[in-house]
């Protein structure tokens, strides 16, 4: 056995592409690798900008020999009646590489036919490296790609050197015009010449020597280290994402933290800008306090060692002085002009290509605000911030700050706003128009804040389904899937019993109407099962029960808003004896209602004969009113406890009261009340979709 190591050494790769491809890079490898039936210890694969490293430790020298089985023709063409070998026959043995008395006669689902084993060597594993390797490099595959001298080969960035070794031996292939060789190279600022590494074991000692790391989780560990460190000596922290810090250890090979400072003059403009400045045109992680305020300093990363460290921080410093004046003239120049005014110059700006200007989506986002907040019943005062945070919304696409930092949209409008009057509810809801941005971010704080985003997410919703922008597969080019994560998220946060959504959507149709045309009832009812699905895969995501989903979603869409709070409490009490009663108490009741035709509701008190159906059309009116006002509540604790309370009248009812009595009568009085019963548990959840174990009984 011996170890084999691959390096594709590239120019800079994009670090936000890299992890996944180091992770692409062993899938791949290990699915290849059973195609040849090479045993091995364990794969390794490693990333920097420069070079992708794949590593297999204890791999076999040879593949191993394999027999094969090869059909032939059917006997009855193969062999004559007196047992005579035929023509096929022989042509057979020959195409096989066998003897003719090694073909064996087989019988079929379809007849006897010629069989043959043939014993297959295997090959070397050199051998089958010189075609593996450039097909592992091939099938890698990146969001944008390129090619460069050869226009049929395209990868991530330009190919400079290939280093393929088994054991202590090259093997020798060409790819992208590039031949193999036995070399790599060390940090490229550092190290341009090329240095010979004679095994893979080797490799991993030259280019630590040589200052890189190949491992992410190595140089991630060093970078938050060190940024810590760096922080605490101002009494700070450093601030970053997950995502952005990926970002920043994927830009370097040998990363080395350190601190620089901003000029006061210089960090005199919002917070939101100076950050974006740091991280975004920078690569450092800004510096707070305690309290989250910005503190006149920031962490850079160098790709190299500490030598010379005092020269790079004082590069930082003047690049970051000349960043901040341009952050600061954009915020200044931005000051000037009203928002209203720039209201007006959208009509400049597309939205999407079919659904005209961002003018236009502003007079939608308006006329949806008043129809919602009569819906809702906001008071007059709130009906005013949410048009006029509407109205205001896109404003500052028009801005100089957001042209140079697209992220910062709406946070800049909230600022601008303030500085030009406006109440802070319309200040906070402009801010907050574009949250929450991902499944699990932070959702708008503020009632009128929450009520513009999920607006302006059911108009871009309803405008994309409108124009047949579909989402199928893993293509969702237009965000739809996020942005239907956001609007179940949006309703969930709402403190309300009930949202009128359905309405809400179809408004919105209305708005688009005029202008297209639409399949209103068709549209509606897509967007409806699409936002149901929305809510399946976030509930999915919190482990929530499948059948448990399944039974709170069946409910109105409008009850999007307690969906998690309903599906939180049966989850609860799924162990619950009570609760498996009532499940299969409504399953009997559904089995029994699907068999008939029943359309009434209405109970004949005069037609009850029995003290069991009496005691549960008691039992019923009782509880409702309950129910009810639990519902208005939300105090679905109390309402499960109040549905347990009827399994003991729902067990005596079945065991004493025959449903389907012969007088017509009777029967259609009784099934109307197992009507009024099934819409009495609907109230909370189908029960009936939730599964529990067949030997517990009602």
């Amino acid at each position: 056995m011996k170890d084999y190591l691959l390096e594709t050494y590239v120019e800079e790769i994009p670090a936000r592409c890299l992890n996944k491809a180091v992770k692409d890079l062993k899938t791949i490898a290990e699915t290849e690798l059973t195609k040849y039936k090479l045993h091995y210890e364990d794969i390794f694969t490693f990333g920097t900008p420069r070079r992708l490293t794949l590593y297999i430790k204890n791999l076999d020298e040879n593949e191993p020999d394999a027999e094969e089985e090869i059909k032939g023709p059917p006997t009855s063409i193969a062999i004559g009646k007196n047992g005579e070998q035929l023509m096929p026959f022989k042509k057979f043995a020959l195409s096989a590489g066998v003897h003719e008395k090694d073909i064996q006669v087989k019988k079929t689902s379809k007849g006897q036919y010629l069989f043959a084993r043939k014993l297959i060597k295997g090959r070397k594993t050199e051998d089958i490296l010189k075609i593996f390797s450039p097909w592992i490099i091939k099938s890698l595959k990146f969001p944008k790609t390129m090619h460069w001298d050869n226009k049929n080969i395209k990868f991530v960035r330009p190919i400079r050197s290939l280093l393929s070794l088994f054991g202590e031996d090259l093997i020798k292939f060409t790819y992208a015009g590039v031949e193999t060789e036995n070399s790599t190279y060390g940090l490229r600022i550092n190290q341009l010449n090329k240095i010979k590494v004679k095994t893979p074991a080797d490799y991993f000692k030259i280019l630590k020597e040589n200052y890189v790391i190949l491992s992410f989780d190595e140089r991630k560990n060093n970078v938050e280290k060190n940024a810590h460190a760096l922080a605490k000596k101002i009494n700070g922290t450093p601030l970053y994402s997950s995502d952005f810090l990926e970002e920043v250890v994927n830009l370097t090979e040998y990363p080395t933290p350190f601190l620089a400072t901003i000029g006061k003059e210089e960090f005199s403009i919002p917070q939101c800008i100076s950050i974006r400045v740091i991280e975004d045109h920078m690569k450092s992680f800004p510096c707070t306090d305690k309290n989250g305020k910005l503190l006149p300093y920031f962490i850079g990363v160098r790709n190299g060692c500490s030598d010379f460290i005092e020269i790079v921080k004082e590069g930082y410093e003047k690049v970051i002085k000349a960043r901040m004046l341009d952050g600061k003239f954009f915020f200044e120049e931005g000051k000037k002009i009203p928002l209203q005014t720039l209201v007006s110059k959208l009509s400049g700006v597309i939205f999407l290509k079919e659904l005209g200007t961002m003018k236009d989506k502003i007079d939608r986002l308006t006329a949806l605000s008043d129809y919602i907040s009569s819906k809702i019943g906001l008071n007059d005062s709130q009906k005013k911030a949410l048009k006029q945070s509407a109205y205001l919304s896109k404003a500052d696409l028009l801005t100089n700050v957001v042209r140079e930092f697209p992220d910062l949209q709406g946070e800049i409008g909230g600022i601008y706003a303030q500085l030009q009057g406006e109440e802070p509810e319309v200040c906070e809801a402009i801010k907050e128009q574009y949250l929450p941005r991902f499944t699990d971010d932070e959702l708008p704080k503020t009632l009128i804040g929450t009520y513009l985003s999920l607006v302006d997410k059911i108009d871009t919703l309803t405008g994309s389904f409108a124009i047949g922008i579909a989402v199928s597969g893993s293509k969702d080019p237009y965000g739809l899937r996020r942005i239907g994560n956001s609007i179940v998220q949006l309703l969930a946060s709402i403190d309300m019993e009930s949202f009128p959504i359905k309405e809400l959507v179809q408004a919105s149709i209305d708005l688009y109407k005029p202008k297209k045309e639409i399949e209103s009832e068709k549209t509606l009812k897509d967007i409806i099962i699409f936002l149901r699905e929305r809510s399946e895969g976030i509930l999915k995501e919190k482990n929530i029960r499948y059948d448990i989903i399944n039974a709170v979603t069946a409910l109105s869409p409008d009850l999007t808003t307690t969906y998690q709070k309903r599906a939180d409490i049966l989850m609860n009490h799924i162990n619950d004896e009570e609760l498996a009663s009532i499940v299969l108490a409504n399953k009997r009741v559904n089995n029994i209602l699907l068999s008939t035709d029943i359309s009434s509701k209405t109970i004949d008190k005069k037609l009850l004969f029995e003290k069991e159906e009496e005691g549960l059309f008691d039992a019923i009116q009782n509880t409702r009113t309950k129910i009810e006002s639990g519902l208005k509540q939300m105090n679905y604790e109390e309402i499960i406890k109040l549905l347990y309370s009827l399994s003991p009248v729902i067990s005596k009812f079945f065991d004493k009261v025959l449903v389907m009595d012969n007088d017509e009568k009777i029967r259609k009085n009784r099934l109307a009340m197992l009507m009024n019963l099934k819409e009495l548990f609907l109230q909370f959840a189908d029960f009936s979709a939730i599964v529990v174990e067949k030997d517990k009984s009602v």
